[in-house]
């Protein structure tokens, strides 16, 4: 008899068609790389009878209506099934990279911290403050493919972090690159997932149908992987035998190198910092099923608000985050990742337009390093701005597709 080792587990899912029916075509799955996971497993609630026996003994209990919960541990890469999740959790779907041609606005010249259109609009043509963009083909090879952020934008000039480039003169010649971004809709849309769960060692699957993913949380630490949880709830559970297993066949696995923190670039209030023990972030999805009579599945998984909610830990230097939170300033928040390799780099951003601080506590001493302040971060949706996306979050990758 085989018995099936905890490390030699498959899990690939595949968005479906009909919410809580399998894909009936099994090719086109996309594995998810985890770590040490709970995974998802089936739920049925418990149907217990009042009846009161002269025997003083309870009657033997029912299993009643079905559910599916759990959760994906993974470290986080660009491409592949992050994809498809990070669309799922903004409800939403991913916007195609945007191309400038210099000539488009007539001329481009590039200042330390600055791209300047010499004519039309930087907003027509689709930037936003917050964007991560590429510019390529120009006569100065050290501007060309570094990842740069939007951090203040007007029709012909977009600013970047100071020392960005290198100055260079008004040219036609060159191509501005908006990365590919999904933006929160103003009408969500629900996705649902089938996700298998493959024991390769004794070939067989465990099937769930109708995931919808409720939960997001990234998690930077110095010295770490950058991660990120995927929680799920679904409807029901299939148990595939030997010979039908797995369902889906050959699963694209991503072969991306993890992004790891300390290659983060954090900007924080208006400017990049580099003095942050720990970041995460928290988008979820308040949802359930819903029991119904004449059937143990639910329906469907009923999906509503989403929240996003954060924490910072951070080495104190001064009172400025006091003054934030005393005076409820709102500020933005991006995180740029990028792989360890030669320009362009892959990579993963995300932008928050509104944020500010909810909580704020530090120890008054004790411990031998630096003392950290601990911030609870609370985000809304911006709302339709010029030079802004509306929306809660925009994120972005430098995959194509």
């Amino acid at each position: 008899m085989a018995y099936q080792t905890s490390a030699n587990i498959e899990v690939a899912l595949k968005r479906e068609g009909t919410t809580g029916t399998a894909p009936t075509t099994v090719t086109g799955a996309t594995v998810l790389r985890i770590t040490d996971s709970p995974g998802l497993a089936l739920n049925r609630a418990v149907v217990q009878s009042n009846e009161k026996r002269d025997d003083g003994l309870r009657s033997q209990g029912r299993l009643g209506s079905r559910s599916v919960t759990g959760s994906y541990n993974s470290e986080l890469t660009v491409g592949g099934a992050t994809d498809i999740l990070f669309e799922a959790i903004m409800r939403s779907a991913w916007a195609t990279a945007v191309v400038v041609g210099f000539a488009t606005v007539t001329t481009v010249a590039v200042g330390t911290n600055e791209v300047v259109a010499a004519d039309g609009s930087w907003i027509t043509e689709g930037v936003r403050v917050g964007d991560i963009f590429r510019l390529s083909g120009t006569s100065v090879s050290g501007n060309n493919d570094t990842n740069n952020r939007v951090t203040a934008l007007t029709t012909l000039t977009i600013s970047v972090a100071t020392g960005a480039f290198t100055t260079m003169a008004a040219a036609s010649t060159g191509t501005m690159t908006i990365l590919r971004k999904v933006v929160t809709a103003t009408t969500p849309t629900r996705y649902s997932h089938s996700v298998e769960q493959y024991d390769q060692d004794t070939d067989l699957s465990e099937l769930f149908l109708g995931c919808r993913l409720t939960g997001v949380r990234l998690s930077l630490r110095p010295g770490q992987m950058a991660t990120a949880t995927y929680t799920f709830l679904g409807m029901d559970r299939t148990v595939l035998a030997t010979g039908t297993s797995p369902y889906f066949t050959s699963p694209t696995r991503t072969t991306d190198t993890g992004l790891v923190a300390d290659d983060a670039s954090i900007r924080y209030n208006g400017a990049t910092v580099a003095t942050f023990t720990g970041f995460d972030l928290d988008f979820e999805i308040a949802a359930a099923a819903q029991p119904v009579i004449g059937s143990f599945v639910s329906p469907d998984i009923f999906d509503n608000d989403l929240t996003v909610t954060g924490s910072i830990t951070g080495l104190r230097s001064d009172f400025s985050n006091l003054t934030l939170y005393d005076a409820e300033t709102e500020f933005e928040i991006g995180i740029l990742l990028e792989e360890l390799e030669t320009a362009p780099k892959d990579c993963i951003s995300l932008f928050f337009p509104r944020v500010k601080i909810q909580g704020l506590s530090a120890p008054v001493g004790g411990g031998d390093g630096a003392k950290i302040e601990t911030l609870q971060l609370m985000f809304g949706p911006k709302v339709t701005a010029t030079g802004y996306d509306a929306g809660i979050c925009t994120i972005q990758t430098s995959e194509t597709a």
